[in-house]
């Protein structure tokens, strides 16, 4: 009975506060960045590497992304890699075009089904160009 009293005490008080009045978090931006025909090469390589037929795999876009907007100015070493890549399944069946990401520092290619791989979706499919200037 004591348990119920200190439950129900706990919860009058949780409906007695105030609500937090802080600002909605801004969202992020995140921008687009061309790479060069030799880089492409490699994060299309990177990307094979756990493709079940790897020679099958077809690329569509294939890009830098960052958070920052500077253009040439930004900090390149934060720059993660986008390869949009539509590979074969088991059964030797085009699965279509999915995102792969190569975080910025990272030696793994994120891509796949798994909800980790939906971040990579969410972050590439996101991205737009810096503006001009």
């Amino acid at each position: 009975m004591k348990k119920l009293a200190l439950s129900l005490a706990v919860l009058s008080l949780l409906g007695c506060s105030t609500p937090s009045r802080q600002a909605p978090a801004k969202p992020l931006i995140l921008y687009r960045y061309p790479m060069s025909e030799n880089t492409v090469q490699l994060a299309h390589t990177m990307a094979n590497h756990d493709l079940k037929d790897p020679e099958s795999a077809k690329f569509r876009d294939t890009f830098f992304v960052t958070s920052d907007g500077r253009g040439e100015a930004r900090d390149k070493s934060k720059d993660s890699w986008c390869i949009e890549i539509n590979g074969k399944n088991s059964y030797g069946a085009y699965v279509g075009y999915t995102w792969a990401l190569l975080p910025a520092g990272g030696k793994s290619v994120i891509m796949g089904t798994s909800p980790v791989a939906a971040i990579a979706t969410q972050i590439c499919s996101s991205a737009i160009y810096p503006p001009a200037g």
